[in-house]
């Protein structure tokens, strides 16, 4: 299939009146392209309630939230858990995101992307957390992620440690080590409202100027990540939810996260509030690691992967556009607004998503 854009956006720059061939027969024209297309590089796929309020950091907000769902209870039912998941890879694709990386539940995560016809590219990073029942210790973790590799060579896995309050220094210092031995991704929420970078680099050992290969989410207050060789990961959508604030320098940005994509949306509501609260001159940089910023930091090809848009590239660019085909891995997964091979709308998945959060908040209500 061969594909005419007027305006393709790339990671080595814009390039007008391309040309790009996907696996299939016919041909398409698109105004505008991303290649490739939005990376999402922080997903909690089986958050259906944050508990409300406003909250000054992550550890007042987990202490006080008034939760309807039982998270415990939710996350051990697999098979809700795996559709919850499945309903934010479709949700994801439509919105031209081509990689999402998640964190939560490794295993309904798997099976989520196992058993969907089309999806995004995707990392998974199971959950360590100690404080609270029904979540993984570091060990358990570590084993998890060798059991995934083993399942399945092609999706990357990596280790995510919930924050530096919720786990031992043994755990976090275990899981860092085994990142580093296994060459997998380490990554962990830092940094929500209060400055964590002295003590996760004392914790670490860290030094200025090495790379870490930390990746960190959030990073709301303090500054410095860059000396450590630390990449930060920038959710708008949750932070300004639950703190009214967000990260204010751009520059510490290496990519975007949904954060909650069932109830916030996808990475492209995400860039959307991005480009809204560090305003439209920033939108190039933004974009950049919005789409193959992704990718980077978890390693991932990106060869095949795109959004195609029958909007100009200033619309695109403001994030005020939705992607009428998605290809991922050189096959169209979204051809004129439906799910290839799901016959599923926009509209379709937004009930899904509706109905399995009612299910979960019917099945499992917390006490």
């Amino acid at each position: 299939m061969e594909v005419e854009v007027g305006a393709l956006l790339t990671p080595k720059g814009v390039f007008e009146n391309a040309r790009l061939r996907l696996r299939g027969e016919g041909s398409l024209y698109a105004e505008t392209a991303l290649v490739p297309g939005f990376s999402d590089a922080h997903a909690h796929p089986q958050v259906v309630d944050y508990g409300g309020g406003r909250w000054g950091n992550a550890y007042e907000w987990m202490a006080g939230r008034k939760l309807r769902v039982d998270e415990a209870a939710l996350r051990a039912d697999m098979e809700l858990s795996s559709r919850l998941a499945a309903a934010a890879l479709l949700r994801e694709l439509l919105d031209g995101v081509t990689m999402v990386a998640m964190v939560g539940r490794g295993e309904a995560n798997f099976a989520a992307y196992r058993r969907l016809p089309v999806k995004p590219r995707v990392a998974l990073l199971p959950t360590i957390l100690e404080s609270s029942r029904g979540w993984l210790n570091a060990w358990d973790a570590i084993d998890l992620l060798i059991t995934l590799s083993s399942l399945d060579g092609a999706v990357p896995v990596g280790l995510f440690v919930h924050s530096l309050g919720h786990v031992s220094r043994e755990s976090l210092r275990a899981a860092y080590e085994a990142s580093k031995t296994l060459e997998v991704p380490f990554a962990l929420h830092l940094s929500e409202g209060v400055d964590e970078l002295p003590q996760l680099v004392e914790a670490l050992g860290l030094r200025e100027g090495e790379d870490s290969g930390v990746i960190a989410v959030h990073c709301i207050s303090g500054s410095g990540y860059k000396r450590y060789g630390i990449r930060v990961v920038h959710c708008p959508l949750s932070n300004l939810t639950l703190y009214g604030r967000t990260l204010s320098d751009v520059s510490e940005v290496d990519a975007l996260g949904s954060d909650w994509p069932l109830l916030l949306g996808s990475a492209l509501a995400a860039y959307r509030a991005a480009v809204e609260v560090h305003g439209v001159e920033r939108a190039p940089l933004l974009l950049e690691r919005a789409t193959v910023g992704g990718y980077r930091l978890y390693g991932l090809e990106w060869r095949g992967d795109a959004a195609f848009f029958d909007e100009p590239l200033e619309r695109v660019a403001e994030g005020s556009a939705l992607p009428r085909f998605v290809a991922v891995r050189g096959e169209l997964a979204v051809a004129e607004g439906e799910l290839v091979g799901l016959g599923k709308t926009r509209a379709d998945v937004e009930r899904e998503i509706r109905e399995l959060i009612k299910l979960a908040e019917e099945r499992y209500p917390a006490s």
